[in-house]
Formats: C-alpha cells, structure tokens, sequence
C-alpha cells in the first residue's frame, strides 16, 4: 500500500474539489475525483492517507467489484473478531 499525504494525491490525480466520503469502503474512506482516475483512499489523520482502489473513468466496473470485495470483506473480520481479538483462533 502507498501512503501519501493527500494534498499530494489530489495534485497527481487533478482533483479541484473538495474528497468525497466513500462510507461503502469504510467510515474513514475518501475518493478524490481526478481527470482520467478517482482514487479511493483511508484517512490515516495529519493529513495522510493509504491508497486503496484506483478506478479508472473509462471503467466503472472496477468500482462496483471494489465495493463488493470491501464489503465482504467487513464482513469476514466482524465474523472473525471482537473488537480486536480474533474470537475463532483455536
């Protein structure tokens, strides 16, 4: 994964307005629009982030698989922890 900080990203990608929240990749989830991508990212805080998912504008496909995969895999992780203690190790 690449951390950047996101002033930067919103350079690379041309993006002039405003990041918007992307609450089906998680709650601290951000896609900066671009000219050619949109980049959906995590707020690490202080103004950095990891990118996660570049979706291609020529491609919208991309971003529906990326959400079903982020939501299954919420799921798995609610299924397989407590908070932050895996609840199925044995």
């Amino acid at each position: 994964m690449i951390e950047v900080e996101d002033d930067i990203l919103s350079e690379v990608v041309g993006c002039t307005e405003y990041h918007k929240s992307a609450p089906d990749f998680g709650e601290r989830a951000w896609i900066a629009e671009g000219k050619e991508v949109d980049v959906v990212y995590w707020d690490e805080g202080n103004g950095w982030c990891t990118i996660m998912l570049l979706i291609p504008k020529r491609d919208r496909q991309c971003y529906k698989d990326g959400v079903r995969f982020y939501r299954k895999l919420n799921k798995a992780i609610s299924k397989h922890y407590d908070g932050m203690f895996r609840i199925d190790d044995d």
